[in-house]
């Protein structure tokens, strides 16, 4: 009769090992690509939800009207009758205007303001049949690390950080340009306090989940509708 010859044990062992290395590759390869389909599904929430942004102030900063006396126009300074745009909230470590308010004429009238706290950006309005007195426009899984807010031709801005704006006096047609830098997903991120832990061209810290991120850009121009030279 013939012996019947089997596997070594060393054999098996070197079966099992490569099986586990292949396995573990598989697996490594199926992570990473489920990792990478939820940022790219991050990603367009927060696209989405920068298009909305951008389309809502939009509509309501072309409905401005110079003010007259509806008591819109105020900060620090006092009254400043007569602007179209009042550029508020100035953050000095930017250096920038982080928030802008306005007369909206197709909301009655109603004393509006965009402005960014706490990474989120909100809208107040004077009308409470129109928005609730302050509106989270996005959401909290949407970090902005810095808005700015600017208006060609503005007014009384080199003297100080108050009382900068669009007067219906100036001759030029009022633009307001919109800055939005916003903190992007990314799966190869590292832990971090300040900016100063990333070390990668292009990230901040984004201290809402103390996280490395890179950060985009996104800006538009909008003009008011009603022209304004006299």
């Amino acid at each position: 009769m013939k012996s019947q010859k089997g596997f070594t044990l060393i054999e098996m062992i070197v079966v099992i090992a490569v099986f586990l290395f292949i396995v573990g590759a598989a697996l490594g390869i199926f992570i990473s690509l489920v990792q990478n389909q939820k940022n790219v599904l991050a990603r367009q929430q927060i696209l989405n939800q920068v298009s909305y942004i951008e389309e809502y102030m939009s509509k309501a900063l072309r409905m401005a009207k110079a003010e007259n006396s509806e008591g819109c126009m105020t900060d620090s300074e006092g009254d400043h009758s007569g602007f179209i745009y009042l550029l508020t909230r100035y953050d000095s470590s930017i250096p920038a205007y982080q928030g802008i308010k306005f007369l909206n004429q197709s909301d009655g009238n109603s004393c509006e303001e965009f402005y960014l706290s706490g990474g989120i950006l909100y809208a107040k309005n004077s009308n409470s049949n129109v928005l609730p007195s302050e509106t989270a426009l996005t959401s909290a899984g949407m970090h902005i690390k810095s808005i700015k807010f600017s208006v060609n031709g503005a007014l009384n801005c080199s003297s100080g950080i108050y009382g900068c704006g669009a007067s219906n006096s100036n001759l030029q047609q009022p633009r307001v340009a919109i800055l939005l830098n916003v903190f992007m997903p990314n799966s190869n991120s590292t832990s971090c306090t300040t900016d100063s832990n990333c070390t990668v061209g292009g990230q901040k810290c984004d201290t809402a989940v103390g996280l490395c991120q890179p950060v985009q850009v996104f800006q538009t121009t909008v003009s008011q509708r009603n022209l304004n030279a006299k």
